[in-house]
């Protein structure tokens, strides 16, 4: 276990970069990517302003993340591409496909003919390529370039997405609601709203299982988990305190959760007991993210600290 004095204030958001090699992390003063191996910071990837969701590029050279409405990419060992669409503004959301070749995010809500934002909004995509050989001229690296496809009309602000491993389904969570769409025409599978005038303090949580067969979701103690072949939802184990985040671990044996008791907790989602805690007497975990073999995972704080650790299963 290694603790990272991040300094970021309340972290947000976490994730690892798909190779291995960086952890980045959102708090709400800040963001800051770190070298995995050490915990040491990468220099010139530090930044102000905070975010609800990061995620690497393919490559892990760079990463991407909404920030005050602007769809910000951030190099971290390349200059990162330049994004068609400066016109948009974004919510947060954003996310990779699992084979690497699609961008997505979410804009921010549309607004009525009386100025008053809607629950409807867009979904904006761009083609990724497999990064050019790059070439140095004048000391500069040479920036790559994404080409936008078609999005998706009639989308939700969601502030966090998260693709099934196979593909098929894009899921959303904003603090008011949540649905699961088909991948590939962002058509509706499922939806979950809260009740008029229900709104949560955080984004909430999206997670699928390893076989894409289950998808959990919720916000602070309301957990629910959908069985995808079924389209049918029913509220997920009882957490005594809490929750910020879960998500399940890659192997699909274990369901993790952290949140204000300072405990991360893998559960058996069979039995949806509880087989292991850690405890690193760390204050409030409030974020979560896990190395893609799922050997290893990170956790954020509300002190702006970063907590890794490797996973015993």
């Amino acid at each position: 276990m290694r603790v990272i004095e991040a300094k970021l204030g309340e972290v947000r958001a976490v994730a690892v970069s798909p190779d291995g090699r960086f952890v980045a992390a959102c708090g709400i003063e800040a963001l800051g990517v770190f070298h995995w191996a050490t915990g040491e910071p990468v220099p010139g990837a530090r930044s102000t302003g905070t975010a609800e969701q990061v995620v690497f590029a393919p490559g892990s050279d760079w990463f991407v993340r909404a920030l005050r409405g602007a769809l910000c990419p951030e190099g971290v060992e390349r200059l990162p591409p330049e994004l068609p669409d400066r016109g948009l503004r974004f919510a947060g959301g954003v996310a990779v496909s699992p084979d690497g070749k699609t961008l997505v995010a979410t804009t921010h809500a549309l607004l009525n003919t009386t100025g008053i934002p809607t629950n409807q909004a867009k979904l904006a995509r761009w083609m990724l390529t497999s990064p050019p050989l790059a070439t140095k001229f004048d000391l500069r690296w040479t920036p790559l370039i994404l080409r936008s496809i078609l999005g998706f009309d009639d989308w939700p602000p969601f502030n966090r997405l998260a693709f099934s491993p196979n593909g098929e389904f894009l899921a959303g969570i904003s603090s008011s609601g949540f649905e699961l769409r088909f991948g590939r025409t962002g058509g509706i599978d499922y939806r979950h709203r809260m009740p008029r005038g229900t709104r949560f303090t955080v984004p909430g949580f999206v997670s699928f299982d390893r076989d894409s067969g289950t998808c959990a979701f919720g916000w602070a103690d309301e957990f629910h988990l959908l069985g995808i072949s079924t389209g049918t939802s029913k509220s997920g184990p009882r957490i005594e305190a809490s929750f910020r985040d879960a998500a399940f671990l890659p192997s699909g044996r274990h369901f993790a959760t952290v949140g204000d008791d300072g405990r991360l907790k893998l559960w058996d989602p069979r039995t949806w007991k509880v087989v292991r805690e850690y405890d690193w007497d760390c204050a409030a975990l409030t974020a979560l993210a896990f190395s893609a073999d799922g050997s290893a995972g990170v956790c954020g704080t509300a002190d702006g600290r970063l907590v890794q650790f490797d996973v015993d299963e």
